[in-house]
């Protein structure tokens, strides 16, 4: 059981990675679509390898870092849960910037079902994610100390993706702390808080 929970936190992962860099067609992505790549490869990652089960009310505070860019925040929630399937809320702020990111997400397969960001529904992402390494460790985020398992992943469009997660004692997926590299941005995200209902 142990091993099936990071699975599918890492198969969430790769979703939550690509959305963003997937819903334009710019060939320089926008700091909103960064933030909602690391959002959509996190909820992925923890759907594909058991049946999510995430309760409405699930929370997750994380602090983000764009690096020259400026820093942000970033709230996770579920909102909603329609038997098959929950809605998954994001609300991204980085410097006078907000973005909401809504994702339908299947909780027999962790696949997305639907995905609007500020209320536009968006073509859902379907870039495969390439795991190089993964490792048990620790990691120490401002909400405390954590045993995690530590991935080392790529996608065509970000060519190194680092993430901690753990399900088990958090929320949801159970990303920690992750760090994306694509197209010159690197964006480092660390869980601040979290609420279990």
């Amino acid at each position: 059981m142990k091993t099936r929970k990071w699975n599918i936190a890492l198969s969430v992962l790769g979703w939550l990675s690509l959305a963003g860099l997937n819903s334009s067609a710019q060939a320089s992505p926008s700091l909103d679509q960064v933030v909602v790549s690391n959002l959509v490869a996190q909820a992925q990652a923890s759907a594909a390898a058991y049946a999510i089960e995430w309760k409405v009310g699930d929370q997750a505070d994380f602090i983000l870092n764009l690096g020259g860019f400026g820093k942000g925040t970033l709230k996770k929630s579920v909102t909603q849960d329609q038997g098959d399937s929950l809605w998954i809320v994001q609300d991204v702020e980085i410097l006078f910037q907000k973005q909401k990111v809504e994702i339908l997400l299947s909780k027999v397969d962790g696949k997305i079902l639907k995905m609007l960001v500020n209320g536009q529904e968006q073509e859902v992402p379907n870039d495969s994610i390439e795991i190089i390494s993964q490792e048990y460790t620790e990691v120490t985020v401002p909400a405390g100390k954590f045993e995690a398992v530590y991935i080392v992943a790529k996608t065509a469009d970000a060519p190194k993706i680092e993430v901690w997660i753990n399900p088990r004692d958090t929320v949801m997926e159970g990303t920690l702390k992750q760090i994306t590299q694509t197209q010159g941005i690197t964006m480092t995200m660390e869980l601040k808080s979290f609420k279990r209902n």
